[in-house]
């Protein structure tokens, strides 16, 4: 009897842990204090939100004008949770019908110093919630949390009684685009900006050009975005970066642009003519800019870059210098001079606070004193402070989501992580926060743009603008909700929260369900998503035009693998096995890539494997072959080995796949994937 009391109470104990864990993840990012008691509780569905009228009189007219967004908005996700649900409380409480919001400041300026707490009150006496703001801003994050606090299996408040005092810890809590390699359509910077406000991210820094592109209009230099035609299409006009500025700042999120200068500067490739010099002027792969003596470059890139800055409103303006190397006839002195002169004008011409990466103090020595520096890589945030300079960590090992990751907490619990670590407490003011990157290189339609030599990398399917709704799911699927674990390590980073605790893997995938419901592109909840699939379903679907080409073999996927799986009939047919009806046709001889098209096609029935010679071919001896220049795969007249080791192929009964066996080329080990270029 002692034995089954003492097991009943150690039950009750741990049940008891357990709520009280779910409790400190009702709101995400989980706030700074919290107390909850009581049932839940109605909410009615004619709420209102309003200003009292001291709030009214302080705010300017465009604080105004987003704080009336931001009611618009909250009434819609508060309809949304509640929606299709009716069901009696258990609350002996009258249900909320009044929001009350009073701010201490009117202002609608969005910097570094903006303030963003919040207090919130809900009482079971009154009807009303209390919420009491530094700025409008932080009158939207408690509107986001008490949406939050709607349970959406009810349509009721989780609680009667609450009281939450937040505010973040850190005011730059940001995701980094890389609109420069991948272009990141308008509608799809507009979804990540609506999630990212869903967990109080605030800053979305703009990597706006790079290898593949310079990805703004400039009336200055318009042939830079002239020559972004086909499928190396997309960039933002200047009403695009106002509309963006625009929305950004109704939901309280900063723009930060990022000009990428002298490193990773292959989209100025059109400004030659213009007088922009390369480090290696006549290399195919050129993509370093000269800091020639006579100062040509640094006059059209000043130039450039003082137009953007005009367009970009926000007080910070970044511009790169990562990436940098002694090649050519760049030194590390010539790449020193003409970055310390940018920074120094970006601060005193343009009027900006200058930004940078961890190379332009650690490598180059060019950040002035005033330079907000990123870590990334080699260097921390604490060895930034430790200058004098501001610092934003961006730790790769954490926060970089290049590549796709597992759903669930394999995934992500690598993003919570201290961005604090090591930074002494004197030093805690020049830490401002920290920033997930989404870089989009796996996205490109040959490795880096052409600047890196090698062959079409994972993502390259959805490279072409025509593939701009996949590219947006598929983008969101990468970022989120790994990206939920970074946005709360920046607000609120808790030692004792374990990333992998049933607490909080529930609360990570009711935010995903919540955030999905509003419209958010998000990994579905208990899924692994990656560049080409979600939940082992392709963004694209293969059919008759899809190419061909290699990428690395993934046997054990449903997603890559099903479209690597083939089928080598009797009559020569090579027959796509998740969709029958294609087979690769027979193009005719030099011609890339191999196309897929109708089995019932003549051209279809054509192809022999010989398991001798290790060639697929015709019965006019031309080859499957893998083009040297940029790795794709086409039709080739046969040849020996010793002069065609491109023509090679092994295939694999067991798992349909057909390997390459170029060996000693990048192509080796890759198998023929059933892709869309």
């Amino acid at each position: 009897m002692a034995a089954k009391l003492f097991f009943m109470l150690l039950l009750l104990l741990v049940l008891g842990d357990q709520a009280a864990a779910a409790e400190q993840f009702l709101i995400w990012p989980p706030p700074q204090q919290m107390a909850a008691e009581g049932a839940q509780r109605d909410i009615s569905n004619n709420v209102r939100i309003g200003l009292d009228e001291k709030s009214t009189m302080l705010l300017t007219d465009e604080a105004s004008a987003r704080m009336e967004h931001a009611k618009t908005r909250y009434l819609t996700y508060m309809r949304l949770q509640k929606q299709g649900i009716s069901s009696t409380s258990n609350s002996n409480a009258a249900p909320i019908n009044v929001v009350s919001i009073a701010v201490e400041s009117g202002d609608h300026f969005l910097g570094i110093a903006t303030r963003y707490n919040y207090s919130l009150h809900i009482s079971s006496s009154s009807q009303t919630v209390m919420i009491k703001a530094a700025s409008i801003y932080g009158a939207m994050y408690a509107l986001e949390s008490l949406t939050q606090l709607i349970d959406s299996n009810t349509g009721k408040l989780y609680h009667e009684d609450v009281t939450i005092t937040d505010a973040p810890d850190y005011n730059w809590r940001g995701l980094m685009i890389d609109s420069g390699r991948r272009f990141f359509p308008v509608p799809v910077v507009k979804n990540l900006l609506d999630t990212m406000a869903g967990v109080k991210l605030n800053v979305l820094h703009l990597h706006a050009s790079d290898m593949c592109r310079f990805g703004v209009e400039s009336k200055t230099y318009p042939n830079l975005t002239a020559a972004l035609t086909g499928i190396h299409g997309g960039f933002y006009t200047q009403e695009d970066v106002a509309d963006l500025i625009s929305y950004g700042s109704n939901l309280g999120i900063r723009i930060v642009p990022e000009f990428d200068f002298p490193g990773h500067s292959r989209g100025y490739i059109p400004a030659e003519s213009d007088g922009v010099e390369f480090c290696l002027p006549t290399s195919d792969e050129r993509s370093q800019l000269f800091g020639d003596p006579d100062g040509k470059t640094y006059k059209v890139v000043h130039d450039l870059l003082k137009e953007m800055s005009s367009l970009f409103t926000d007080e910070v303006f970044n511009i790169g210098c990562d990436e940098t190397a002694v090649k050519g006839r760049c030194t590390l002195e010539s790449t020193y001079a003409i970055e310390r002169k940018m920074f120094t004008a970006i601060a005193n011409e343009f009027g900006k606070t200058p930004e940078g990466w961890e190379e332009a103090y650690f490598d180059a020595g060019a950040a002035t004193n005033n330079t907000i520096v990123n870590a990334w890589a080699r260097h921390t945030a604490a060895e930034i402070t430790a200058t004098g300079r501001r610092a934003v960590e961006s730790k790769a090992g954490a926060f970089y989501f290049t590549e796709a990751a597992p759903g669930g907490p394999s995934g992500w619990s690598k993003c919570w992580y201290d961005i604090s670590t090591n930074v002494p407490a004197d030093q805690m003011k020049l830490l401002l926060g920290g920033e997930m990157s989404m870089w989009s290189d796996t996205y490109c339609y040959i490795d880096q743009c052409g600047s890196a030599g090698g062959g079409p990398p994972v993502g390259a399917p959805l490279f072409p603008p025509t593939r701009d709704v996949e590219f947006g799911k598929s983008i969101g699927g990468m970022i989120w909700p790994r990206g939920y674990v970074g946005a709360a390590a920046f607000y609120n980073f808790n030692t004792t929260a374990q990333p992998d605790s049933p607490a909080f893997v529930s609360a990570i995938y009711k935010l995903n369900d919540m955030l999905q419901a509003r419209g958010s592109s998000v990994c579905p909840t208990n899924c692994s998503c990656d560049q080409l699939s979600a939940c082992g379903k392709p963004y694209i679907t293969p059919q008759p035009g899809t190419s061909v080409s290699l990428s690395a073999c993934k046997p054990t996927e449903h997603n890559t693998g099903d479209m690597q799986r083939w089928n080598m009939t009797m009559d020569g047919k090579i027959q796509l096995i998740s969709q029958p009806n294609l087979c690769v046709l027979f193009p005719g001889a030099n011609v890339y890539p191999l196309l897929l098209g109708n089995c019932t096609d003549s051209r279809a029935a054509v192809w022999q494997h010989d398991s001798e010679s290790s060639e697929i071919k015709t019965s006019a001896d031309i080859c499957w072959d893998v083009a040297v220049v940029n790795m794709s795969v086409g039709a080739y007249k046969c040849g020996p080995q010793e002069d065609q080791p491109n023509q090679h192929w092994s295939f694999d009964k067991d798992t349909g796949m057909i390997i390459s066996l170029d060996i000693g080329k990048d192509a080796a080990g890759e198998c023929i994937t059933a892709t869309s270029v």
